[in-house]
């Protein structure tokens, strides 16, 4: 995102025109709630971001208000998955198909001089443009509003389809107890779990430090009734807002995040909070080290989906064996211990699909209890 688009000074240039304002995609949907978010979002963003006032930007402002002229009403989960959680989402694209069918239905479709092509390239550089400017713009990305209609959008959105972006088994994991559960840093397979935990289990404690994440979860709990489920918001390594004894610490594609100091930090925590006998599992990988070398080289590196790079944390090489070793030094009892290397060809994370990127990595799992 090298060329800047959008600007929040006082001489911008509107971010919505009357062409967007038509929302004719919108019209031609069956799903009111998220479509009066989308309406409410944009015309929100529009009193505090806009495009640069020149005249090569007139013409961006007009190709923009084509996407909101012709959005569909899950807009806001591609733009909520590249706000924040991009790491966890890579690859995500503008639905091309769905606004160039409402594109063709419009008989008053403002430039139609231009083909679906021409028109497609520009759209999915601006929908990225604007999704690039919210996430670097603090007041903006952490804004209360954009916030709330993005989770929101999500939670409902998951209401509907339970299409969830990931799937985990957590009730499937854990032996039958009778203490809390906590799962560490949940993300997006908060959705999941949270759908999927038995009303019969103990309490399930679903922990993160991003306001999009709390407040989407707390959202769709609410929409759904779980009783025995709260969100938590936690900064770990500290965990100070976690102060219950618990029977299980789940923690999956968690620590690859910290750099070592930190892990060891998290895994004395988790040794203090749990009552004997509890446990914790590991799920982890070290498949985010290795893009990152391989990154290095820069025919790699073109290929990334843009912006996923810079949401990766660069660790120590020996990750899996250095975390296997700390657990047990800080006072765990290591019950089990798997690994697996892994060869995979995959466009998951190419900017262009069909393209596949080569990788090789450790998965691990790492079971381990309190003792005494």
């Amino acid at each position: 995102m090298e060329t800047p688009v959008f600007e929040t000074g006082p001489d911008r240039l509107p971010l919505v025109t009357d062409t967007g304002r038509g929302y004719f995609g919108l019209q031609r949907s069956s799903a009111p709630d998220l479509n009066r978010r989308v309406v409410e979002l944009f015309e929100y963003l529009n009193q505090h971001i806009g495009f640069r006032n020149n005249e090569s930007s007139r013409h961006q402002q007009q190709c923009f208000n084509l996407i909101l002229r012709y959005a569909y009403p899950e807009i806001m989960i591609d733009l909520a998955d590249l706000v924040y959680v991009q790491h966890e989402r890579p690859m995500v694209f503008l639905n091309l198909d769905h606004i160039d069918g409402n594109r063709r239905a419009d008989r008053n479709a403002p430039l139609r001089n231009l083909s679906d092509e021409d028109m497609n390239h520009e759209m999915e550089f601006l929908f990225r443009s604007l999704a690039h400017a919210i996430r670097h713009n603090r007041d903006l990305a952490e804004d209360p509003v954009v916030v709330r209609l993005l989770a929101e959008s999500y939670s409902t959105y998951l209401v509907i389809t339970e299409n969830f972006p990931w799937d985990q088994g957590l009730a499937d994991l854990i032996p039958p107890i009778n203490e809390p559960v906590l799962d560490v840093a949940t993300g997006l397979t908060g959705f999941s779990i949270l759908h999927d935990w038995p009303e019969d289990r103990p309490p399930l404690y679903l922990s993160d430090s991003m306001p999009f994440i709390i407040e989407a979860l707390t959202h769709y709990r609410d929409c759904i009734g779980k009783k025995n489920v709260e969100i938590v918001d936690v900064r770990f390594p500290d965990g100070d807002n976690v102060t219950q004894p618990l029977g299980w610490v789940q923690v999956s594609k968690f620590l690859h995040h910290l750099q070592r100091e930190d892990r060891r930090a998290f895994l004395k925590w988790a040794l203090r909070q749990l009552k004997p006998g509890g446990r914790m599992m590991i799920v982890d990988t070290d498949l985010e080290y290795r893009i990152l070398k391989e990154a290095e080289k820069p025919e790699y590196r073109d290929k990334l989906m843009p912006g996923y790079l810079e949401t990766l944390v660069d660790i120590e090489d020996k990750f899996c064996h250095n975390l296997v070793e700390d657990v047990r030094e800080v006072g765990f009892v290591v019950e089990d211990f798997e690994y697996h290397e892994f060869f995979d060809e995959t466009d998951a994370y190419s900017y262009y699909p069909g393209d596949n990127l080569s990788l090789q990595f450790l998965g691990f799992e790492i079971v381990a209890e309190k003792v005494g």
